[in-house]
């Protein structure tokens, strides 16, 4: 080998091994944000939400929401956690129906809430429900569009939305509501449950 092909061969491992100068970093994308901030949006989706008189208002009321709710100790597969729930509504950009999409998103998550929030009513149904976890007595309680059953404790164990008429999806939807016959379908599992004759 020839002294110039030895050199050209150095310099060719030095340009690879070392870094590029004059090149600028990689930016990463922008962190989730829980509720957009419309004095500074970040993404398209969010500048059509802010533009949006009735999205915009929803994204309002849900700062107002967020603020007073917890999802510590929920289970992540039938309680959404917000930052999920982010990013399945961004989605909605990549959809035909892109504002009713985001419409339907806001729709679930504003429901699921104020459910949250609230006490719990006083004429829930009790109900003998099976899934993943096998039978349990839980409580029934209908909010529309939201249904919620709740432990005999109170406590919320699920909350489930009758899908709209958009692209979006519930992340656990309402399958059947007929009387006494209930089932939803949950991340990792359908939940049927049958509700007794007589509210507690």
């Amino acid at each position: 080998m020839t002294r110039a092909p030895r050199i050209a061969g150095l310099a060719l491992t030095l340009l690879v091994a070392l870094p590029a100068y004059g090149q600028p970093a990689a930016v990463p994308p922008p962190p989730d944000q829980p509720v957009i901030d419309c004095a500074r949006p970040v993404y398209a989706i969010d500048t059509m939400i802010c533009d949006d008189r009735d999205l915009g208002a929803a994204n309002s009321e849900m700062n107002g929401l967020l603020s007073r709710v917890s999802f510590a100790g929920f289970d992540p597969d039938r309680i959404e956690p917000q930052a999920d729930w982010v990013r399945r509504r961004a989605l909605c950009a990549f959809q035909s129906d892109g504002r009713a999409c985001v419409a339907g998103a806001f729709a679930e998550r504003l429901a699921i809430l104020r459910v949250l929030r609230g006490p719990g009513a006083a004429n829930a149904a009790k109900a003998q429900c099976s899934g993943a976890g096998g039978a349990e007595d839980l409580t029934v309680e209908r909010y529309p569009p939201a249904i919620v059953l709740r432990d005999t404790g109170g406590r919320v164990h699920l909350v489930a939305v009758a899908p709209g008429a958009s692209s979006w999806r519930p992340f656990v939807a309402v399958e059947r509501d007929a009387g006494r016959q209930l089932v939803m379908k949950a991340k990792a599992a359908r939940i049927s449950c049958k509700i007794a004759r007589h509210a507690r």
